[in-house]
């Protein structure tokens, strides 16, 4: 997944770069990392997007 940290420390931008299965887990995928929260980044005292963010999220299911 690739996303940018906006000035509030949310993640946007949210896209699937890489999915497999395709398409099986993707809506869940970005439904999960919108409700995420990161520390936005400061540069000369204000909070700056961090854009290229990216993240490898894995879901397991039980058998």
């Amino acid at each position: 997944m690739s996303f940018t940290i906006d000035e509030r420390g949310r993640p946007t931008d949210i896209e699937v770069v890489e999915a497999n299965p395709k398409r099986m887990f993707e809506r869940e995928a970005m439904v999960a990392l919108k409700q995420w929260k990161y520390q936005p980044m400061v540069v000369n005292g204000e909070a700056t997007p961090r854009v290229g963010q990216t993240v490898k999220l894995e879901f397991k299911l039980n058998q």
